[in-house]
């Protein structure tokens, strides 16, 4: 039986249950309103959901990508403002970007340099201290081939293989 199999019976993989996107990531902040103004009004993001019963909000593009979504954390929460977030915002010009944030004064711990893997990058840090990396790297997907294996390929071979341990002895 395939694992999550609610039936319980032989039902083979279908094409479904895949994952279709990222679609959020998670910052801690220590004010919301403070947070929406620097994402929004500092770094040009677009306001997409503000949540004030839920204390949440979501920030982005138009483009139907991932997000990234604020909170005020419980002080019993392990994750709280401050530190490496994992953001990687990928912009049209590192150098004017740099420049209007310096403008606004925001600190850049990593100021915009070439990285040995082609990208220029930058690490500025948002009024809780959150690390947010920039990158501007046009060439990126170009450098990099995609796999070979796909995801119709990985799922008949998981099928194939609960086969197999189905009609082992």
């Amino acid at each position: 039986m395939p694992l999550g199999d609610p039936t319980g019976g032989e039902t083979p993989y279908v094409e479904k249950g895949n994952v279709k996107r990222v679609w959020i990531s998670s910052i801690p902040v220590r004010d919301l309103e403070r947070a929406v103004d620097f994402y929004v009004d500092v770094v040009g993001l677009e306001l997409i959901v503000h949540d004030k019963v839920m204390s949440w909000v979501e920030v982005g593009t138009e483009e139907p990508m991932a997000k990234i979504g604020l909170y005020v954390p419980d002080k019993k929460e392990r994750r709280q403002p401050g530190g490496p977030s994992g953001i990687v915002l990928e912009v049209d010009s590192i150098f004017e970007f740099h420049r209007r944030l310096v403008d606004e004064e925001v600190p850049f711990p990593l100021k915009p340099e070439r990285r040995g893997w082609g990208g220029i990058m930058a690490i500025f840090l948002d009024p809780d201290g959150n690390e947010i990396t920039a990158v501007e790297d046009p060439e990126h997907y170009s450098r990099y081939p995609r796999p070979k294996r796909d995801r119709k390929e990985r799922s008949l071979e998981r099928e194939r293989s609960c086969q197999r341990r189905r009609s082992a002895p």
